[in-house]
């Protein structure tokens, strides 16, 4: 069994032209630029393949970005998480009030206008 090695392409962002400078660490001169990452990423996998005459379809590259972009992308990922997390709660919750007003006899027109959602979505929060 062969192993595929894993190259790196090293990202960096040129304030001039507004670019984005790409290199494979470890492989001098092979390097490139692209005015978008999407464009910068196709180019370095056609510059790596042909600095190895290999197909580009074929090579493993890890990104590596720098560390502000990196810093922010991991700020959002956490809030999405917190958000997740809210949502869950605040589900459940939900559930468990529209249960609890349905066995103190309330109608589910009456417990949806207290919890402020259809009672459409009440009938299926109890029927879950």
């Amino acid at each position: 069994m062969t192993r595929t090695k894993n190259y790196v392409a090293v990202y960096d962002r040129d304030p001039e032209s507004d670019a984005w400078i790409v290199h494979i660490k470890g492989i001098a001169g092979c390097q490139t630029y692209g005015r978008s990452l999407r464009q910068a990423e196709a180019r370095i996998r056609e510059a790596l393949a042909l600095w190895l005459d290999r197909d580009p379809d074929g090579l493993s590259i890890t990104p590596v970005w720098p560390s502000e972009f990196v810093d922010a992308a991991a700020q959002v990922s956490q809030a999405r998480q917190v958000a997740s997390a809210a949502s869950r709660q605040a589900q459940a919750t939900t559930e468990k009030a529209a249960r609890k007003l349905e066995r103190m006899g309330l109608s589910r027109r009456d417990a949806a206008d207290i919890l402020g959602i259809s009672h459409q979505r009440v009938q299926q929060l109890l029927a879950s």
